[in-house]
């Protein structure tokens, strides 16, 4: 008999043994394996004097501990952490808590209130990296959800400055396409000027070819297109010169161009190429379109001698070498060039003055013609070489910036520089406008003086100051009680921002 329930207790055993193998082989968690554990976490909540009411957190494993990892394993049917991730259709990062809305002026209302991510069951990497892997058969869930975000008071950006616009002298010059039929002279000084009866530089010639035919501004001065010519004769026969490729003078009455130069409004300037005149005769596309090239080597600082040669230097000093010449203007660098290889013939270098830009052209000045009433000289060059310290100087401004410019850092709007005004120049520049079968109508705008846009400047620079004020308000206090007042921060502020009723 007893050796009868002997045999039974085992055979009983090795039946439980075997059923427990095919649960834990199954998917379906092992009911020892969830036992186990919650009896130890008892036994240790008991010791540690925890009540069984917090047995239910689950608690990740101790990654230094191997063994503890293994021996608290949570069971597969406990929720595993959901990870917020974004779907593929939106930005890289999600916006946080905090993100901002952007500015209503500038994105879709949709976009400015939510935005759309997904929950996934898959476990993120925290969980991942402490909670074993176990396979599973059925795929991830993915489900979309929106989340709302809404703008903070004083955090947003400070508008784009509003400025008054003003009828300045360049617009109504610009618009003249015909010269003013007058007596010819040139007005006022070369940079605040205009030009009556300019005649005009033939677009060809034997000795020269006129670029940038769309300008419009091949006019300029009778003297100074007589010289031109003369000019391009004379480099072409004594210099050896291809011939002339002739860039801006001015436009058909002068004044203040619409891009560009600051000069060039009396029709007594001229712009010329070191480029050498091609054989060919341009079209006129190829006349918008080709490039000059530039004198500089990869430095910026020195002429490349590969295309400034002996024919550039010779142009220049034949220029140089009228007496109605008065100035030549070219890149320091070209300039510093002149003054190494001009030999012990050098009087003519006085004339030619280094200025910003110039590394493809160069720029001819001549003096105000006799008898031209109301012309505005310049005081004569002194006479010096200028190929001491002068180049020098010059070089160090023009040293070429590394990189691109540095943004402006935000701040207070800055008011714009005021245009030049018809009041700015000759009142006879007035009559060269409405002069003619095409005169050129001026509104009464036309007529602010420079107090009066000045004052309109500082009027709009003193609203848009304190419209930034209000802007960046918020931001520079950083007030509680204003940031309180959003419904996306007030959740997550604490209860000390608001101010102590007592």
């Amino acid at each position: 008999m007893r050796a009868a329930k002997v045999l039974a207790l085992a055979v009983v055993c090795a039946l439980a043994a075997i059923g427990s193998s095919l649960v834990q082989a199954s998917d379906t968690p092992s009911l020892f394996g969830f036992i186990q554990p919650s009896q130890a976490e008892s036994a240790q909540n008991a010791a540690s004097g925890q009540s069984d009411d917090a047995s239910d957190v689950p608690s990740a494993p101790d990654p230094g501990h191997a063994d503890g990892a293994q021996g608290s394993t949570l069971p597969a049917f406990v929720a595993r952490p959901h990870a917020l991730t974004q779907s593929d259709s939106e930005p890289s990062e999600p916006p946080g808590d905090d993100a901002e809305a952007p500015p209503s002026d500038t994105a879709a209302p949709a976009a400015a209130s939510t935005t759309t991510g997904s929950v996934s069951d898959k476990p993120d990497a925290a969980s991942a990296a402490t909670t074993p892997a176990k396979s599973s058969k059925k795929p991830p869930v993915s489900i979309k959800v929106k989340i709302k975000v809404e703008p903070i008071p004083g955090l947003t950006a400070p508008k784009k400055p509003t400025w008054p616009t003003f009828v300045g002298a360049k617009q109504l010059f610009g618009e003249a396409k015909k010269p003013a039929p007058m007596e010819a002279r040139s007005i006022g000084s070369y940079s605040r000027g205009c030009l009556a009866g300019g005649v005009p530089l033939p677009i060809d010639g034997p000795a020269w070819q006129e670029m940038r035919l769309s300008r419009n501004r091949n006019w300029g001065n009778p003297v100074l297109i007589a010289l031109i010519e003369r000019f391009a004769k004379d480099a072409q026969k004594l210099d050896g010169w291809p011939g002339l490729l002739v860039g801006d003078i001015a436009q058909p009455r002068g004044g203040p161009m619409v891009t560009g130069h600051a000069s060039h409004q009396i029709g007594l300037d001229a712009d010329f190429w070191l480029t050498p005149m091609p054989k060919k005769r341009l079209t006129r596309k190829e006349r918008e379109t080709l490039n000059a090239t530039s004198m500089l080597d990869d430095t910026g600082l020195k002429v490349d001698s590969k295309v400034f040669t002996s024919k550039q230097v010779a142009l220049i000093k034949r220029a140089a070498s009228y007496p109605e010449v008065e100035r030549i203007f070219v890149h320091p660098a070209i300039k510093k060039a002149l003054c190494e290889r001009a030999g012990t013939d050098r009087a003519w270098l006085g004339k030619v003055r280094p200025w910003y830009g110039h590394y493809y052209h160069f720029h001819m000045r001549i003096k105000c013609p006799p008898g031209s009433t109301g012309c505005t000289p310049q005081v004569p060059p002194t006479g010096d070489d200028g190929c001491g310290k002068e180049v020098t100087q010059w070089l160090a401004k023009v040293i070429p910036a590394k990189g691109p410019p540095a943004p402006r850092p935000p701040g207070p709007p800055r008011a714009p520089s005021p245009p030049i005004m018809l009041s700015d120049l000759p009142k006879a520049c007035q009559a060269v406008l409405a002069s003619g079968p095409d005169p050129i109508k001026i509104p009464t705008a036309a007529l602010m003086t420079r107090v009066q846009v000045k004052k309109a400047l500082a009027k709009a620079a003193a609203v848009n100051m304190a419209l930034y004020k209000a802007s960046t308000a918020g931001a520079a206090k950083g007030s509680p009680t204003e940031l309180a007042k959003s419904p996306a921060l007030r959740p997550h502020m604490h209860k000390s921002a608001t101010a102590d009723p007592k």
